[in-house]
């Protein structure tokens, strides 16, 4: 799937009329943050505000706000300082003493935890410097998920929802259930990350649910339902931060101690990051995106693979029958081309 060029999803507006937008997270190592922060100023522009050694921001851009953060939360969230005063040991420790122990976390970290820079939400008509971001972090050294058998790197994509409905969520959902093993097949994700619970497929028995045309769920009953099979953001599609947006207190009652970001987006995880690979391009990862929004859109060719993928889960010889699906999904997709 060597295509670099962004397509277009069938629904380009949002329900307010306005140009779609869409955020990345890519997730990389080889690269100090100082260093990733002036090789996005030169392609973005703006001005950098440090917030902690493992958080920047590069601010006043002509897209927003970017971020940059060493991956690993409590590091993030204002540092070690700031984590210890909350449990009472901040008193009990020199600054100096903290700020060893603080940079030898990081130090570690840094072996297995990624860097990620994280857009704002870019319009359709923009998506192209989060490619040019990936190529100057490329030529700067920036390694991807194959550079290392640890790094279970990731590049997620965050597509504004077009219209938040039943029909919309769920008919994406469909669609992705039908193309999860063309996607895998096509995205080859690493198989670290496939180890890792980060990019879990969904359960069968809650595809099984969603495919049966029988249902017909409200939105509390749609969402409690994905809260039942899915308490967790590991899904290779997430919409925890979807549901959240519509719903917070629905979610956060069955998400116990989970931290979720609300906002109006599908969180698309399954792309592996190959930063570091020169014939790569984020229109790729993007582009399979894009085939989740087209079989959605076409209500008829989705009902009927919907049909067909379940006679798959039926059949007892499955695993041997999907080789037939992924083919034919295949030749879907090439018509799309």
């Amino acid at each position: 799937m060597n295509d670099h060029t962004f397509r277009m999803p069938p629904q380009t507006k949002n329900s307010t009329g306005e140009i779609r937008r869409v955020g990345f997270e890519l997730e990389y190592s080889g690269l100090t943050l100082k260093k990733s922060a002036a090789v996005l100023l030169k392609e973005v522009g703006g001005r950098v505000e440090i917030v902690n050694p493992y958080h920047y921001k590069i601010k006043e851009t002509p897209y927003g706000t970017f971020t940059l953060i060493l991956d690993f939360q409590f590091l993030v969230e204002s540092g070690l300082g700031r984590w210890l005063h909350a449990i009472g040991l901040d008193r009990a420790l020199e600054p100096e003493v903290i700020d060893a122990i603080e940079h030898f976390i990081a130090d570690i970290s840094e072996t297995v935890v990624p860097y990620e820079v994280s857009t704002p939400p870019l319009p359709l008509h923009s998506l192209d410097v989060m490619e040019r971001i990936r190529e100057r972090l490329r030529r700067h050294g920036a390694m991807g998920t194959g550079a290392d058998p640890f790094y279970a790197f990731g590049f997620h994509i965050n597509p504004e929802v077009p219209l938040i409905s039943v029909e919309e969520i769920l008919g994406v959902l469909r669609s992705f259930f039908v193309l999860y093993e063309y996607l895998v097949e096509v995205i080859k994700p690493d198989m670290t990350r496939r180890l890792t619970p980060y990019i879990d497929p969904f359960d069968e028995a809650y595809m099984r649910l969603l495919l049966d045309d029988a249902y017909n769920p409200t939105m509390p009953q749609l969402i409690d339902d994905y809260l039942e099979y899915n308490p967790t953001r590991n899904r290779a599609l997430d919409l925890l931060p979807l549901f959240a947006f519509i719903d917070i207190d629905r979610v956060v009652k069955k998400i116990e101690g989970g931290k979720v970001s609300a906002r109006p987006t599908y969180h698309y995880r399954l792309p592996n990051s190959r930063v570091d690979e020169k014939e790569w391009s984020v229109c790729e990862a993007w582009n399979s995106w894009v085939l989740v929004e087209r079989l959605a859109e076409d209500k008829e060719t989705l009902a009927g693979f919907a049909t067909r993928y379940l006679d798959i889960l039926d059949s007892p010889f499955t695993i041997f029958r999907k080789d037939e699906w992924i083919q034919k999904v295949k030749r879907w997709a090439k018509e799309q081309s």
